[in-house]
């Protein structure tokens, strides 16, 4: 079974090592086209439809990462990242988007050929320290919650009102809160009650001290 190949590297020596490569493992490995743009790798992947793209990480001053969703949505082509880039945020950021080999551009030719064929078969070519980065982000802890954005999620948007009254009312009476609010001061102490609740407090004071620690009532 032939696999259909399709380089984009805009280095055209780089470009036409490639091409050798792939031509002298005919007819296992076929070269269907090859491009040095993304625009030029879009419209040609989209009408070729190939098995495997061998991607340059760059193109022309550009991440070809902006382009790899767009490769890879004919359901058909699998692609194979070729860097000189050896950062893992990238590399990881490339295998998230849907490449499934990362390959040096420093690496011998038998390892490009053993990606492209373990790609195409449906299996991952990535170098160890690569997978255990990957891993690393799946299997992290998951942090745990805030309580106290918690407690502040739960206020309602009339309970931040009032805070707000008190924040910037600076020890004025209930009454006079509530005249202000335009709602009577047991509406006042019902809302009152229900966010000394909500923040675990116990008291004007403390609501106040809690408040402006946590930028409420501003």
């Amino acid at each position: 079974m032939t696999i259909r190949i399709m380089l984009v590297d805009d280095h055209k020596t780089m470009l036409w090592g490639l091409e050798r490569l792939i031509q002298a493992e005919a007819p296992a490995l076929t070269l269907v086209g090859s491009a040095s743009t993304p625009e030029e790798a879009t419209s040609l992947c989209a009408t070729l439809k190939p098995d495997v793209i061998l991607l340059d990480l760059d193109l022309k001053g550009s991440s070809s990462l902006e382009i790899l969703p767009a490769l890879l949505s004919n359901g058909v082509t699998r692609a194979v990242i070729l860097s000189a880039n050896r950062d893992q945020a990238t590399l990881t950021a490339a295998v998230k988007l849907g490449a499934r080999g990362v390959v040096s551009k420093e690496a011998a030719t038998e390892d490009v050929l053993a990606a492209v064929r373990k790609v195409h078969g449906g299996e991952l070519w990535l170098d160890q320290s690569l997978m255990q980065a990957l891993l690393g982000q799946i299997v992290a802890p998951v942090p745990k919650a805030d309580p106290e954005a918690q407690r502040i999620a739960a206020l309602t948007a009339r309970e931040r009102e009032v805070i707000g009254m008190i924040v910037q009312g600076k020890g004025a009476l209930n009454k006079e809160l509530a005249e202000r609010a335009f709602i009577s001061e047991r509406t006042l102490r019902n809302h009152l009650t229900a966010i000394y609740q909500k923040l675990d407090v116990a008291n004007r004071l403390e609501l106040y001290v809690y408040a402006t620690r946590h930028n409420l009532g501003t």
